[in-house]
């Protein structure tokens, strides 16, 4: 059989991106179909969600499981590192988490082609999480919960390693704060706006210095621990969305859940309620409430960073659009006046 030539694969994209979004999860499906059989399951499918990964539901007569289907050409070094880790977890506690199912060769995912789809993409299958999305009304015991699944979660985190082979860097908060620094300097004109920078990240870099003093605050995280991704079934909660798991500080990764319950009319009670609940299952020493200021400062930081990063490299980009960006920018620059800084950082004690 002849190969394809790279002219043949641009030529099948091309055609796949004149699709519908209809006919191009129709043929996802098909091949979602031809991945099962690397597993011996039959069942029906169900479209659930398309954001770079393809999601189908998978009713069988043994229950419910999600399909995936990685995008063309995804990298499999971060998929081995999820999956490998949902395998742990499945094994070792008792967490709600989408724990891979193996092929009937004892492979964590499938490798699959198909005529008109470009690519070969990796399929998998994994346990299904119940549950239902809480975001508007959660209450105390739900961010309580949280908390707890978030604790169990690093708690495992500190005792698995990926292989050698595996194994990734850790970015540390001062590091990543004078990349996002740097990014967003130019653009700043104002020269308040450029000291305010100045001091956003030495406050930054202080605040988070202090996760290098505490025993067990860095280790693999979830990495987009967010409510979106989480169930809550009859007092437990579950997660999934593990694609960006890496190493990463624990309190980073909390804090993501942290700042999606500001902005409420019980936003502090849900917050201490949330710190409360990780509490009652791993320890937080100190003030933890400092540091998870600074990562979300950072974080917005590191969002304005990315956007002017992309305006810069569209010339179509309107005017008004740059300027909400350095409105934001401004905005969060303005937030890290709110983080406390130690006594005599500014020539006082």
């Amino acid at each position: 059989m002849a190969r394809a030539s790279p002219g043949d694969d641009t030529l099948v994209m091309r055609r796949f991106d004149e699709f519908t979004e209809g006919e191009k999860t129709e043929k996802l499906l098909r091949l979602g179909q031809k991945a099962l059989s690397a597993y011996g399951l039959t069942g029906d499918l169900a479209f659930v969600a398309q954001r770079g990964n393809t999601v189908f539901r998978l009713r069988t007569g043994g229950g419910f499981y999600a399909l995936r289907i990685c995008a063309a050409g995804h990298d499999h070094a971060p998929l081995k590192r999820e999956l490998l880790w949902l395998a742990a977890l499945g094994r070792d506690t008792g967490l709600a988490v989408p724990e891979p199912v193996l092929t009937l060769t004892g492979d964590l995912f499938r490798s699959t082609s198909m005529e008109g789809v470009p690519g070969t993409r990796a399929c998998m299958v994994l346990r299904w999480i119940e549950g239902e999305r809480r975001e508007a009304e959660l209450t105390v015991d739900e961010a309580a919960a949280m908390g707890q699944f978030a604790a169990a979660l690093h708690g495992h985190a500190e005792a698995f390693q990926w292989p050698e082979e595996l194994a990734t860097s850790y970015l540390d908060p001062a590091a990543r704060v004078l990349a996002a620094a740097d990014a967003v300097r130019d653009a700043l004109t104002l020269p308040d706006d450029r000291a305010l920078l100045c001091d956003t990240v030495a406050s930054i870099a202080e605040v988070a210095s202090t996760l290098g003093d505490a025993a067990g605050a860095v280790g693999i995280v979830h990495g987009d621990l967010r409510l979106r991704n989480l169930r809550h079934d009859h007092g437990s909660v579950g997660a999934f969305g593990f694609d960006g798991c890496r190493i990463g500080a624990y309190l980073d990764d909390l804090s993501l859940l942290w700042t999606e319950l500001a902005g409420r009319e019980a936003s502090l009670v849900l917050q201490r309620a949330l710190l409360d609940g990780y509490r009652s299952v791993r320890d937080l020493a100190g003030e933890p409430e400092n540091i998870l200021r600074a990562f979300v400062v950072l974080r917005g930081l590191e969002t304005a960073a990315g956007s002017l990063g992309a305006i810069r490299g569209n010339r179509l980009v309107p005017k008004e659009v740059a300027g909400r960006e350095m409105a934001a920018v401004r905005q969060e620059l303005a937030s890290s006046l709110q983080l406390p800084r130690r006594a005599g950082s500014d020539g006082t004690s």
